[in-house]
């Protein structure tokens, strides 16, 4: 590329030390060399632009670990209830000898004693060793049912009848009943007899038999006396 004096304009020869017209010493460089020297400059070094979603990672993983630490605090939490109440079983159970008898809920009361009791002929009988049902004769479809706890009766009992509680706003809905194994209760308006004898507790669910707890005390002590 041709090169001109810096004093009178005047185009300079290729590698001229002075101007051919005003005799100016050049000291003018090529305009290839200028170039070749701004290539030879370093490029600037560029600092990497921070991660636009590192904030969001961070917050991700904080959200994260809150929600861990919960659920595992709400799985210590039923930890601890499980074992409080296998405790209270341990307890309930080390106060009465285990039932030694044949478990048999049909074989505590007779077909013949629930029909007395009750007033009406007795159809059928079902049940196995925990559970058994009376159905009556006739077009009503009434029938009594007994439901048998063999171990751990104390509990279940004293659980029922505070879950009971609670519901009914802290009343005592149970009406207690003397003299039908070591103790006993009409259920609330009169739908079942729950009694208990060491540790095994009988319910007999009056429900379907017209809510009838004369009846029930009948057959409750019958069946209190061969536990």
């Amino acid at each position: 590329m041709a090169t001109f004096c810096g004093n009178c304009g005047g185009k300079l020869d290729p590698g001229a030390k002075f101007c051919a017209q005003c005799g100016q010493v050049t000291g003018n460089i090529s305009a290839p060399a200028a170039q070749a020297g701004a290539a030879a400059a370093p490029a600037p070094v560029v600092a990497p632009a921070p991660a636009a979603g590192g904030g969001a990672v961070k917050i991700v993983l904080i959200v994260v670990g809150v929600i861990g630490f919960f659920m595992l605090l709400g799985l210590g939490s039923c930890f601890y209830i499980v074992h409080r109440v296998k405790q209270r079983a341990h307890e309930f159970a080390g106060n009465y000898a285990p039932y030694q008898g044949k478990k048999d809920a049909c074989a505590l009361v007779t077909k013949a004693e629930v029909s007395q009791a009750f007033k009406m002929p007795v159809e059928s009988v079902t049940g196995s060793d925990s559970n058994c049902e009376f159905k009556f004769g006739g077009n009503n479809q009434r029938e009594v049912a007994i439901n048998v706890t063999w171990e751990s009766g104390a509990m279940v009992m004293k659980l029922s009848h505070g879950a009971m509680k609670q519901i009914s706003a802290g009343m005592d809905t149970f009406t207690p009943v003397a003299g039908i194994g070591d103790e006993a209760y009409v259920e609330p308006m009169g739908s079942g007899l729950m009694l208990r004898k060491g540790d095994v507790m009988v319910n007999i669910d009056l429900r379907g038999a017209g809510n009838d707890a004369e009846a029930a005390k009948i057959i409750g002590m019958k069946i209190a006396s061969r536990l």
